[in-house]
């Protein structure tokens, strides 16, 4: 699959795809979606109060992918503002720390408030984030790939720091959206180019991809 990260001035996109990052706080969602669309990383983030978004814009086999990437709070006193949320993403990214046995034991728990809050053909992934530290890892491979497995989601374990399998996280997930035929023709969130200003009636408001 060809995909090309670009800048573009307009809304001009034939899919927008909304993606929740969501776990306990300090796993490294926000230095997940730093280093996806800005492939930047900072030991010293602050964490997430509330809610943040990035906005991508993607050519992936010929058509323009608009994905907000939505970074929320993991402490407990952000969750319902969360879950506000839910109801209008398309898929979510559900992230423990590798270092972190609680992180990894909480997940069901946050499975459950996409299963309570999210639409029922949500598509979801899960990560096991900070690969790079290894020799303090409390969650193993395995057990991350077999609650995956239960659920019926893709795994990958994931580094901000170096940038593993970040790109691939996200790709793979954008694919199953491509693929999935009732998504595409929704026409709700597909937008034909056809039916897009021109550039020459096009407004001051000008996007820039993150």
């Amino acid at each position: 699959m060809h995909y090309d990260s670009i800048s573009v001035e307009e809304e001009f996109y034939d899919l927008k795809i909304r993606i929740m990052l969501i776990g306990d706080s300090n796993v490294g969602k926000t230095s997940i979606i730093k280093r996806y669309c800005k492939n930047q990383f900072s030991p010293s983030y602050i964490s997430t109060v509330g809610i943040d978004f990035e906005t991508k814009y993607l050519k992936i086999n010929g058509k323009m992918v608009n994905l907000q990437i939505w970074d929320t709070a993991g402490q407990e006193r952000y969750k319902v503002l969360a879950k506000n949320y839910f109801k209008n993403s398309d898929g979510f990214i559900i992230v423990y720390d590798i270092t972190d046995k609680k992180t990894f034991n909480n997940v069901a728990n946050w499975i459950t408030q996409i299963k309570e809050s999210a639409s029922e053909n949500v598509k979801s992934v899960l990560l096991g984030n900070k690969s790079d530290l290894d020799q303090l890892r409390q969650v193993e491979t395995i057990d991350g790939k077999n609650l995956a497995d239960n659920y019926n989601f893709k795994f990958y374990e994931t580094s901000a720091q170096k940038g593993d399998n970040i790109n691939k996280a996200f790709i793979d997930l954008i694919k199953e959206f491509l693929n999935d035929d009732n998504f595409v023709n929704d026409s709700e969130r597909t937008s034909s180019l056809s039916k897009q200003r021109t550039l020459s009636n096009a407004g001051n408001k000008k996007i820039k991809c993150c």
